[in-house]
């Protein structure tokens, strides 16, 4: 079993103007829980947009459980088992709680020649997911029925219920209340 869970190895990243990461390194064991902390444009959004392949490096090297991994896009990056939730959120406010959890990854059934979305297995594995964080929202409710800081709780089930290795949050609390803030930590 490798020291580390993730390494990132002399990233760099630059804007037009500006070097955002010079050589920067971060190491993360098993297990672990870090937090990336400085000033406005530190650079910290920067680096974890890197890992998830939302940023193409300039230099550097990325290593999952001792292995080095290409991660070009945020597909590479769940691939890898690296899942991310987002400061600013992006749901599909008319579609139900379920059907935000599986975008792009519904689950099917086949009847025939014909595959079709599989509601009732989305539904149910949602119910799950969202107990493992102690949640019980109306799955089948649109997601506009939840308050901002709920919207955000399905965000973070939803990273959990891809099985990632490494979950990055980019300032999950911002939009989460004192009570929701206590459960998360």
């Amino acid at each position: 079993m490798a020291e580390y869970k993730l390494e990132m190895k002399n990233i760099s990243k630059s804007f037009p103007g500006v070097k955002a990461l010079d050589q920067v390194q971060l190491s993360v064991r098993p297990g672990t829980v870090h937090a990336l902390m400085g000033e406005n444009g530190a650079g910290k959004s920067t680096l974890m947009k890197c890992l998830f392949g939302i940023y193409k490096m300039d230099q550097g090297e990325i290593y999952l459980d001792g292995n080095k991994v290409e991660i070009n896009n945020p597909d590479d990056a769940m691939l890898h088992g690296v899942a991310m939730v987002h400061q600013e959120l992006q749901p599909v406010l008319a579609r139900s709680v379920s059907e935000n959890m599986y975008l792009g990854r519904f689950p099917v059934k086949k009847l025939g020649p014909i595959q079709m979305i599989d509601h009732k297995k989305m539904n149910q594995d949602t119910e799950k997911w969202l107990a493992e964080l102690g949640l019980s929202y109306n799955v089948k409710a649109p997601l506009s029925s939840l308050s901002i800081g709920q919207m955000q709780m399905v965000e973070i089930a939803k990273a959990v219920s891809h099985d990632a290795k490494v979950i990055i949050f980019d300032e999950p609390t911002s939009s989460l209340s004192a009570k929701e803030v206590e459960f998360l930590f």
